[in-house]
């Protein structure tokens, strides 16, 4: 019995640790291809870093930039007042995505 339930635990592992890189990867591509500067280094700067027990995130190397961006910020124009930029949604979708996305990638792996 103990074997089995071992067997079990790996299998188990192993999905979640495949599920996981597997949608950080997609979720990199999606956001370098919906980020505002998307050629530029802050739509490059889109990274998957492994942690230690197989959890994975992901970042941008520009994290300065990434609130803003999302959010919008407040500017000094040329005549010296200040407006507002409008954020560009493009990490809550993909955040969204990538839950659904990571739900549907381990219920397949399990029923397999």
């Amino acid at each position: 019995m103990k074997q089995i339930l071992d067997e079990f635990d790996d299998h188990v592992n192993e999905v979640l640790g495949q599920a996981a890189i597997e949608t950080a990867d997609e979720s990199v591509d999606k956001l370098q291809n919906t980020s505002p500067r998307k050629s530029g280094e802050y739509a490059n700067g889109w990274r998957v870093k492994k942690l230690s027990k197989g959890d994975v995130v992901v970042h941008n190397t520009h994290y300065q930039l990434t609130h803003l961006l999302e959010n919008g910020h407040v500017i000094r124009n040329k005549k010296g007042t200040y407006g507002r930029t409008s954020g560009k949604k493009h990490i809550k979708p993909v955040e969204t995505w990538a839950n659904k996305e990571f739900q549907n990638k381990i219920e397949r792996g399990l029923n397999k």
